[in-house]
């Protein structure tokens, strides 16, 4: 398990080192009203490498320690990530085409079907409250998604 989190903080790391690597192209200072949007991504960046260091340091002094019953998953956790995996993907293809609303629903009750365990309404109910719902606070803060071919 050591030498995963090793590699986990690691790619953490170089995140994060990115992450501050980009934001120099961004103004660090703003207007009047606040910082520049170079401030937060740099800030956040260093914050990550601050994090990262003292793990991969700790996983260097550790003893490794044999990976856990269940870390790699077995033919039905990878036909779960497939499922997640599948569904974001035609998520982002049918986003623009469909609408954010629309796009939401079926994902959510393809996933909510295909994973969960509750029955029809409940899943219904579920995914037309968190596919409009979502599309009504977003407008309301004045976010807009695309509408899709239905104007939906």
């Amino acid at each position: 398990m050591t030498r995963v989190n090793r590699i986990v903080w690691g790619i953490l790391l170089v995140f994060g080192a990115f992450v501050v690597h980009e934001s120099l192209d961004l103004s660090y200072y703003g207007t009047d009203f606040g910082p520049g949007p170079g401030f937060f991504s740099f800030w956040l960046g260093v914050l990550v490498i601050l994090v990262s260091l003292p793990q991969i340091v700790g996983t260097l002094r550790r003893r490794a320690d044999p990976l856990p019953d269940g870390f790699v998953p077995d033919r039905d956790g990878v036909k779960r990530m497939l499922c997640v995996f599948g569904a974001l993907l035609a998520s982002l293809l049918l986003m623009n085409r469909l609408g954010f609303s629309l796009t939401i629903l079926g994902f959510s009750l393809f996933l909510l079907r295909a994973l969960g365990r509750q029955s029809w309404w409940v899943t219904l109910t579920l995914s037309v409250v968190a596919s409009f719902g979502m599309f009504y606070v977003f407008r309301m803060l004045q976010v807009f998604l695309p509408v899709g071919v239905l104007g939906i």
